[in-house]
């Protein structure tokens, strides 16, 4: 479901709620810590604005805010979040630039098909935080900060990393079951294209819902397949690796949108986010023990 008020007092909410009932609209009330907030279904959003905009006029209410603050303020939230995990990345390469280790831990953590095959799976995750060079590492950098962000603002500033996480190890599995041998893949481009596809996946679904939309739906994934071939293909870039976060990502956004209307409470987002750093943490000391 999608916000449609926000910050209401109870009576509020009660006239949102019996005009939207009178009108046949399903729609959801629930208290937050601003107040009252109300959704609907994404696509009776319109319908539903305009049921409540024409209600105010004959009634001579004052318009109410065409969108929550939060909304705004949440996105500038998440690229902040975003901008952090980018500098990680950052901080990350040049600690192994730093201390002429590059080459060893490419050795040791880097996602080598055979060594993933007999059982070091934890490469499938420390080869996110590995770069080749500088170019490498700043064409992730912007492309974690521009489609990271957008992932977070939708499904939440934990979960949301969560699935980003999950489709780039997910996808240098995949990658690495193709290969079985004599294959290395290195960086986090396998997130960023996992994330690209839990977009992809998120608004097809959105818009396979709305009525007279349904071929529309399409677009999200045909954007996104086009921007696979322009920025996830080239000389020395791993295609397959990409191709495989990109699919996994399409299904975990699908997923999310079609099982988890409303956005996740405040502790499952810290639940989620924990888990990130937790198998962050896990999978490098696996890999060093």
């Amino acid at each position: 479901m999608i916000q449609l008020f926000a910050n209401l007092s109870s009576e509020q909410a009660n006239i949102c709620s019996l005009v939207l009932s009178s009108a046949n609209i399903v729609h959801r009330v629930r208290k937050d810590k601003d107040g009252w907030a109300v959704w609907v279904e994404e696509h009776s959003y319109d319908v539903a604005y305009r049921t409540m905009m024409n209600y105010f006029n004959e009634n001579s209410q004052e318009r109410w805010p065409e969108a929550p603050e939060e909304a705004s303020k949440g996105y500038d939230n998440r690229f902040v979040e975003a901008l952090f995990a980018a500098v990680f990345l950052l901080v990350w390469h040049l600690a192994f630039d730093f201390s002429g280790a590059h080459e060893s831990v490419v050795r040791k953590f880097g996602a080598a098909a055979g060594d993933i095959m007999s059982g070091d799976v934890y490469r499938a995750t420390t080869a996110l935080m590995i770069h080749a060079d500088a170019a490498h590492l700043i064409g992730n950098m912007v492309g974690i900060v521009v489609f990271g962000t957008a992932v977070a603002a939708e499904t939440g500033w934990g979960f949301g990393w969560l699935m980003v996480l999950v489709s780039g190890i997910a996808g240098n599995l995949l990658n690495a079951v193709l290969h079985e041998t004599g294959h290395l893949s290195i960086g986090a481009s396998t997130a960023v294209f996992g994330a690209l596809g839990i977009l992809a996946g998120y608004q097809v679904i959105r818009r396979f819902r709305s009525k007279g939309k349904r071929f529309a739906a399409l677009a999200p994934l045909a954007c996104g397949l086009a921007l696979l071939g322009f920025i996830g293909s080239g000389e020395n870039v791993d295609i397959m690796a990409h191709l495989f976060g990109f699919i996994t990502g399409i299904g975990l956004g699908g997923i999310y949108a079609v099982f988890i209307r409303i956005p996740l409470n405040n502790f499952i987002q810290a639940g989620a986010l924990f888990l990130v750093i937790f198998i962050i943490f896990l999978s490098w000391v696996w890999g060093a023990a």
